[in-house]
């Protein structure tokens, strides 16, 4: 088969291998009877859904030698092992410590090594369209999660399986649609180059190269201030839902289900938007639009309406940052050693799982609620718009095409 047309089932299986890496984005589902059934607090939630994408650049780093290396179909079959797994063992938690190591640990891990293992596989076979072939990769996890979160309610209101029977459910997918888009994972011939636009800045940067560039520090600050608010409205999404607008359970899951196609459509539109008007102002749009939403959300949280939009835009810029910084990361450092670059770059990510969660549940346990909560991430967000804008100002003002784009940041980076 030609490569082009063979890049194009390629990416499919990137996309099909993704839908099951929304999972910890559909946790506010299962969240209360988890803490009824484990009897702990907000924090403690908090601590377990922070896990759980904390140790997502690990899990990339492990695969990330293994794509590197030519072994792709292995990254994404361990991620299959430990994902699946991690899901099926969280079904027998009778304690947080193996709530925290199976659902958080182990899943976190199985998901970096496959998650990882595709955006570097799919970026490689489209050195043409990069923005496009993350964002259809990024952006099939957060269709995941618009499929996982009213499945793992229908799972709920089974009678005689209750939380722990719906973990063995999921751990079971998991393995199984990992494991079927591993056969087909495989990095793309030397001498492939797509219809040969690379948009890359030239050479391909180790990683110790890379970490010495001061155009890697500016982007890691960028990406974690960027999701800090889109994990904080994650991971307490159904709580919200349920307290501040008043729905019910099953109307919270659709809430989730939402901000997951929302979350999933970012990832592709921003991606794509990305290749035309370029990356550094695509970060500056999504910041003052986060911005806006997260000031507005306490008063925007009244109504079912309101809040729905104020979930859409949230999930659109949210998913827009991480569909655009695996693209962002190979055209400053190149893609050939994508995989361990973007793994380093994704910490920032987890970063701010640690952070966003964290401040939500503060927040909610005492008395300034979610309303100071989203206060807060208003103000990173400003950060993220002031960065931006200052990195847009050190271009001397010129939006350029997108062609011009990558060499123009890599003087920022250099200015820097």
């Amino acid at each position: 088969m030609h490569p082009d047309r063979n890049r194009w089932y390629i990416l499919a299986a990137c996309v099909f291998a993704n839908l099951v890496s929304g999972a910890a984005y559909a946790s506010s589902v299962f969240k209360r009877p988890m803490m009824e059934h484990l009897g702990c607090t907000e924090q403690q939630w908090a601590l377990a859904f922070s896990l759980t994408l904390a140790f997502l650049p690990v899990g990339m780093l492990m695969s990330g030698r293994l794509v590197d290396t030519g072994r792709p179909r292995a990254a994404v079959m361990l991620g299959a092992l430990l994902m699946g797994l991690g899901a099926f063992l969280a079904g027998f938690a009778d304690s947080l410590w193996w709530l925290y190591l199976t659902f958080g640990v182990m899943m976190s891990l199985g998901n970096g090594s496959s998650y990882g293992a595709v955006i570097a596989v799919s970026v490689r076979w489209f050195p043409d369209r990069r923005g496009m072939a993350s964002g259809l990769t990024v952006g099939a996890l957060g269709f995941g999660t618009a499929i996982i979160a009213p499945f793992a309610q229908w799972l709920l209101q089974r009678p005689g399986l209750g939380v722990l029977g719906m973990f063995r459910v999921l751990g079971v997918t998991f393995f199984a649609v990992l494991a079927l888009s591993s056969l087909m994972m495989k990095n793309p011939p030397a001498y492939f180059c797509g219809e040969c636009d690379d948009r890359s800045t030239g050479s391909d940067l180790k990683w110790s190269k890379m970490l010495t560039r001061p155009r890697f520090w500016l982007l890691y600050v960028l990406y974690a201030f960027g999701v800090f608010s889109g994990l904080m409205v994650i991971s307490q999404a159904a709580t919200i839902a349920q307290e501040m607008t008043h729905l019910s359970k099953a109307a919270a899951a659709g809430v989730v289900a939402l901000l997951g196609l929302a979350n999933a459509g970012g990832r592709v539109a921003w991606g794509a938007v990305s290749d035309r008007i370029g990356r550094l102002p695509s970060l500056a749009l999504m910041f003052l639009v986060t911005m806006a939403a997260m000031f507005s959300l306490p008063a925007l949280a009244a109504e079912r309406a309101t809040l729905m939009v104020a979930v859409a835009v949230i999930g659109l810029c949210f998913g827009g940052y991480l569909g655009t910084f695996p693209s962002l990361c190979a055209d400053s450092f190149g893609a050939a050693n994508a995989a361990v670059n973007y793994a380093l770059l994704f910490s920032a990510f987890s970063v701010a799982a640690l952070a966003g969660p964290w401040v939500a549940a503060r927040f909610a346990e005492g008395a300034g609620g979610y309303a100071a909560a989203f206060r807060v991430a208003g103000v990173v967000c400003a950060a993220g718009l002031a960065l931006s804008l200052s990195a847009l100002r050190r271009q001397s003002g010129r939006i350029s095409p997108p062609e011009q784009d990558s060499r123009q940041e890599s003087a920022v980076s250099s200015s820097n």
